[in-house]
């Protein structure tokens, strides 16, 4: 498999495995009340050192540092909080239910962490 392919492939699976604790926690986190953007917040961080620690190695070859975790959590807390209040605007705008406008920000959200990702973890 050429080297892009297996990285993207690899950063996907990454990702849904922080997808499954984030998708788990924000249902878990709504059915007990807890509004959505605050839902999606606090099921978003869950996910973030899970993400960290399997792309770190899997998808990219590199170790874990302090430097580029610190630099990793920075970019997820901005996409986060960005992404938690589209999800709060869209619940609003749309009366829907909540899952469903949080899924509907996921293929971007993965793209923009994506592309981050590869510059972070790049080889110098």
């Amino acid at each position: 498999m050429p080297t892009a392919l297996r990285r993207f492939a690899t950063f996907f699976l990454g990702s849904l495995a922080g997808l499954t604790v984030d998708l788990g926690g924000f249902a878990a986190l709504v059915a007990l009340g807890v509004s959505p953007a605050l839902s999606n917040l606090c099921s978003s961080f869950a996910s973030i050192s899970l993400v960290y620690l399997l792309v770190t190695r899997l998808t990219f070859g590199v170790g874990a540092s302090p430097k580029t975790y610190v630099l990793f959590v920075a970019w997820y807390t901005t996409s986060i909080l960005t992404f938690s209040a589209l999800i709060g605007a869209l619940t609003s705008w749309t009366d829907g239910p909540p899952i469903l406008c949080k899924l509907a920000t996921v293929p971007v959200s993965f793209a923009a962490n994506y592309l981050f990702s590869r510059f972070l973890f790049r080889k110098r």
